[in-house]
């Protein structure tokens, strides 16, 4: 599959190249390129290319001036640090519109849409893909990103996927994160897991609400149940109870 990457951003082109060399065999990027001027040029010398990944804001302005200069044929997948122009990317050739850090599950499920819409060569009017959009941005922007921590007389952001687990002790809500950092929280331990995405976040049990990417290894315990071994280690054993195993090696393998 040769793939173009319109992006000015050096670090999210090797995030998608790296993600796009695991999720794509055949991968093959026939194209960089970080502006709007030299895309245009680039488009209109007619390409031989399967699909664009196509960042909102470059390096010499936004990418809509693009379809204004010339017609892309190409299917395009957006990748974009903001959502307030998902509408607008639907408007033209768009097939999916993927918020940054684009994650590899997220990566996955785009592929996979390219991939039925080209076999079937479905197209899909505007409504159609205005419905399609809604129901993909509200499932990308329900969940929180961020949190604004108190410390003293200040507040830290601290990003959600930082965090490798959160934990209740004596009625304290606690985040750690990957660098060992402990940070009290206000929410319950019962309202972050309504509020941070479950793709990502598991209910192991009482205690303890595990980041995916924390878990190392996966032991038998006693009576059917599973102790997690988390990267960076816990104080005490995780376990997740029999009832909830099977449910628990679904998600991981989800």
């Amino acid at each position: 599959m040769k793939i173009a990457i319109i992006e000015d951003e050096e670090s999210a082109v090797q995030q998608l190249k790296n993600l796009l060399t695991e999720v794509i065999t055949t991968a093959e990027i026939v194209a960089v390129i970080d502006t709007v001027e030299e895309t245009v040029a680039w488009l209109k010398s007619r390409p031989a290319v399967d699909l664009i990944f196509l960042d909102i804001h470059l390096a010499d302005g936004c990418c809509f001036a693009i379809f204004q200069q010339c017609a892309i044929d190409t299917p395009i997948i957006f990748t974009t640090a903001y959502d307030q122009y998902a509408i607008r990317a639907f408007e033209v050739n768009s097939i999916d519109y993927l918020l940054k850090p684009v994650r590899k599950e997220r990566l996955q499920q785009a592929l996979e849409k390219y991939h039925r819409l080209n076999n079937t060569r479905q197209v899909l009017n505007s409504e159609q893909l205005l419905q399609q959009l809604t129901r993909d941005i509200t499932k990308a922007t329900q969940y929180k990103r961020h949190f604004l921590i108190p410390y003293k007389d200040r507040l830290i952001p601290v990003s959600v996927d930082d965090f490798a687990w959160f934990e209740i002790r004596s009625g304290v809500v606690r985040g750690i994160t990957y660098d060992k950092k402990h940070w009290l929280l206000e929410e319950s331990l019962d309202e972050l897991a309504e509020t941070i995405n479950p793709e990502t976040f598991y209910r192991a049990n009482r205690q303890f609400l595990i980041n995916r990417r924390a878990i190392k290894e996966i032991e038998y315990y006693f009576n059917g149940r599973f102790c997690l071994h988390l990267s960076p280690n816990a104080e005490e054993p995780v376990l997740v109870s029999k009832a909830k195993a099977g449910q628990f090696r679904q998600w991981m393998a989800g």
